[in-house]
C-alpha cells in the first residue's frame, strides 16, 4: 500500500497560477516520492480559516506524513493575523496532526516591489522565524523554505509576476525540499 502526504496550505500549496489552481507541487511530490498525495491547499486562507478545516481536510483522513505551510496571508498587512495567534495557530495544527509526522515549512520571501501595500519581506521573515519556534517546541520537523531561497544568489525566478506565486522553478525547489525532509526520515 502506498503511503498517504497531505499537504496542508494556501495559494502556494493549492498551486494558484494567478487565475486557477493547478497540481504544480502535487505531481512532483508524486514523481519524487511515489507517495499519494492530497492537496489541501485553498487560496487566500489564514490559519484561522485553516484551523475551521483541519479536521475535514486532515485529521479525519489516513495520512503517513502532513506538510503544513501558511504564514504569505497571515503576515500580509492587508488580511494581517497577529504574531501571537499565527502561532497560536501553527502550535494546534502541528500537535494535532502529530509532530512526528508534520513538517512545518517557512513562508516564501516575495519580491517587495510587486508586493506594495501587501506584504514585506521583514513582516515574511517575523512569521517564519515563529514557524522555527513552533517546529522545535513541537518536536516537528522543518523545512526552511524561506531560508534556503534567501540563500540563493536570486530568488525571483522561482516567483511568479505577481511576486508572491511559485513559478515551475518555485516548485521544483519546494517539492525538492520536502522529499529531502522525506527521504531523511526514512520514508516513515
Amino acid at each position: 500500500m502506498k503511503k498517504k502526504l497531505i499537504c496542508f496550505g494556501d495559494s502556494i500549496t493549492a498551486g494558484w497560477d494567478g487565475s486557477r489552481e493547478r497540481p504544480a507541487l502535487t505531481r512532483r511530490l508524486e514523481k519524487g516520492l511515489k507517495w499519494l498525495i492530497r492537496n489541501a491547499g485553498v487560496p487566500g486562507e489564514t490559519t484561522e480559516q485553516a484551523l475551521t478545516r483541519i479536521d475535514k481536510d486532515v485529521l479525519s483522513r489516513n495520512y503517513n506524513r502532513v506538510t503544513i505551510l501558511f504564514g504569505a496571508n497571515d503576515s500580509s498587512l492587508h488580511k494581517g493575523i497577529s504574531l501571537e495567534k499565527f502561532m497560536d495557530n501553527m502550535t494546534i495544527m502541528a500537535k494535532s496532526c502529530g509532530s512526528g509526522r508534520t513538517i512545518l515549512i517557512t513562508p516564501s520571501p516575495v519580491i517587495e516591489e510587486r508586493q506594495k501595500g501587501k506584504r514585506t519581506n521583514g513582516r515574511i521573515s517575523i512569521y517564519a522565524e515563529a514557524v522555527r519556534r513552533v517546529a522545535a517546541e513541537t518536536g516537528s520537523a522543518l523545512v526552511d523554505l524561506q531560508r534556503r531561497m534567501l540563500e540563493k544568489a536570486d530568488y525571483r525566478p522561482m516567483l511568479q509576476a505577481d511576486g508572491l506565486h511559485f513559478s515551475s522553478a518555485g516548485y521544483d525547489f519546494l517539492s525538492g525540499l520536502i522529499i529531502h525532509e522525506i527521504e531523511k526520515g526514512g520514508n516513515d
